[in-house]
């Protein structure tokens, strides 16, 4: 196994360690034996969890409140959103109508969302970041948006817990569909790993992806119940909720966190289908267009 040389262009990003033998065999142009996505994935599971480790220090390095500032942002938003759409727009919906209850239930959808969103917005730039790992040594590329989607996970699971314990302050009860959580999770990781696949390749190729992700990002999110009750939209535009698997997921999450509810299982087929393809389908997609990304950077 060739030793792993080069410096990343950025800090988020930092050298990994070397590989094991337990690792998929590298060839030249950082190409790899084909072999199955959770195969070969496992095979570099020590990697990927000292990249994320090391990409999630970094972005918080050096700043005054440091590993704090995950927990800072959506409780930002959730302040922000509330007065918004609660107090000024007097948005209602939860179980009650209260001021309480559409925070709880806001910051339930932010939190995936924020992930989610977070995910693919870096993920086009991701591989762009790295250009010594794609020019000068051999590396498995494809650990690279699968660590900045695992990141923005960590976040959203800080951000549950908080979740939970004022869940059940407020509602006196901590719900046992709690234990749901790590399945409705699981079909959200699968969702953003293969979308970041599909970003992170589209963006070595189309410069303007990055642009056209931030306007899609903010489209996305209001096409999403999360500041809103699913109720409220008009009845022919229902079907956004319907074609929109976050919004299953946001929907799912609210069920089982604030309601004390199972997920509905008939959208949770649904949403977790959708995931597996785009898992699926972004490995491979990302796997057969690495080949030439030296030559178009």
């Amino acid at each position: 196994m060739r030793r792993l040389l080069g410096k990343p262009m950025t800090a988020g990003l930092q050298t990994p360690p070397s590989p094991t033998a337990e690792e998929p065999i590298l060839t030249t142009r950082n190409e790899v034996v084909e072999v199955p996505p959770v195969t070969a994935l496992l095979g570099y599971r020590t990697m990927i969890k000292l990249m994320v480790k090391r990409d999630f220090q970094s972005r918080y390095r050096g700043s005054l409140l440091g590993a704090l500032w995950p927990l800072i942002h959506p409780i930002g938003h959730l302040l922000l959103y509330t007065f918004v759409f609660c107090v000024v727009l007097k948005v209602r919906f939860g179980q009650d109508g209260s001021t309480g209850n559409f925070a709880l239930y806001l910051m339930s959808g932010l939190l995936a969302w924020g992930a989610i969103s977070e995910s693919l917005a870096r993920s086009t730039t991701c591989v762009l970041e790295v250009p010594n790992y794609v020019k000068r040594v051999v590396f498995p590329l494809e650990i690279i948006p699968l660590v900045v989607a695992i990141s923005a996970l960590a976040t959203q699971l800080g951000g549950m817990l908080i979740l939970s314990l004022c869940a059940g302050v407020y509602q006196q009860a901590l719900h046992a569909s709690l234990l749901y959580i790590p399945m409705i999770m699981f079909s959200q990781v699968l969702f953003m790993v293969g979308l970041s696949w599909i970003l992170a390749s589209l963006g070595v190729y189309v410069r303007d992806i990055r642009h056209l992700m931030s306007l899609a990002l903010s489209a996305w999110m209001y096409m999403t119940p999360i500041v809103y009750p699913a109720s409220a939209l008009p009845e022919n535009l229902r079907f956004l909720v319907w074609i929109n698997p976050v919004a299953g997921m946001v929907g799912d999450y609210r069920r089982v966190m604030l309601e004390g509810k199972a997920p509905d299982f008939g959208i949770f087929a649904v949403y977790t289908a959708v995931s597996i393809a785009l898992f699926f389908a972004g490995y491979y997609f990302f796997m057969k267009t690495k080949r030439s990304f030296a030559d178009v950077m």
